[in-house]
């Protein structure tokens, strides 16, 4: 809004002056209110079911690599390092272009790449028509796999029906997409106890404070049965008492 303001008096249209622009009075909080609907393992496996082999392939790749949706669909074939179970990302695909830099220097950290997940690439790598080492994973069909496939339109044509019609409940308009996914994969770890540095390094976060900070909801189901294991002690008696 401050931009449109701008460029109405750079035109002439309103007068130069800073009351006639009001975004230069406006106060809004840093704080993000966003939680993002959680995807347990049992809907993660009743969408891929649901899902083309291209997108079944894009959507457990992610569920388990916490790979943003550009990065994914950055990749081509010969970042896949088998022998050394890692994915390189020297790239991400973002509004129709390549970009060679990522967020920082910990996102250009690999990928892990775990023997499952070596499989299920390997058989795609088979099946797909693009299989060059420099072809794109995830190539765009409809292309001639001249570049990757679109993210929104596979978020919104695949994904999200998808989610819905595996039981996720969204409400009209609740934002859902591959990112989802990331989120899902630290909630399940860090329920499962996994070490938080350990959550850190495969999602590739810069700091420890951005993986308990960013995925605080994570632990909800961790508090939910420890304050269930604290209800049983009370109503079984009082048989877990201190001495």
């Amino acid at each position: 809004m401050f931009r449109i303001y701008f460029k109405a008096q750079k035109h002439g249209l309103i007068p130069c002056k800073e009351e006639t622009n009001p975004v230069n009075w406006v106060e809004q909080s840093g704080k993000s209110y966003y939680k993002a609907v959680i995807v347990t393992p049992g809907h993660a496996f009743k969408i891929m079911i649901a899902l083309p082999e291209s997108e079944r392939v894009l959507t457990l790749m992610i569920a388990a690599t916490g790979l943003r949706i550009s990065e994914a669909l950055g990749l081509q074939w010969q970042d896949v390092v088998y022998a050394n179970q890692r994915i390189n990302l020297p790239r991400v695909w973002v509004d129709s272009k390549i970009v060679e830099h990522l967020k920082t220097e910990q996102s250009e950290a690999p990928a892990t790449l775990s023997p499952t997940l070596a499989e299920v690439l390997q058989c795609w790598h088979q099946q797909t028509a693009y299989a060059q080492p420099n072809d794109w994973i995830f190539a765009s069909f409809k292309l001639k796999g001249r570049q990757p496939r679109t993210a929104c339109i596979l978020a919104a044509d695949h994904l999200r029906p998808a989610a819905i019609s595996a039981g996720v409940v969204l409400k009209p308009g609740q934002r859902f997409g591959f990112h989802n996914l990331r989120h899902s994969l630290a909630t399940f770890l860090i329920n499962k106890k996994k070490d938080t540095k350990t959550v850190q390094g495969l999602l590739r976060h810069a700091n420890v404070s951005t993986t308990l900070g960013l995925y605080a909801q994570s632990v909800n189901s961790s508090m939910v049965e420890a304050q269930e294991s604290m209800l049983k002690a009370i109503l079984g008696n009082g048989s877990d008492t201190v001495n």
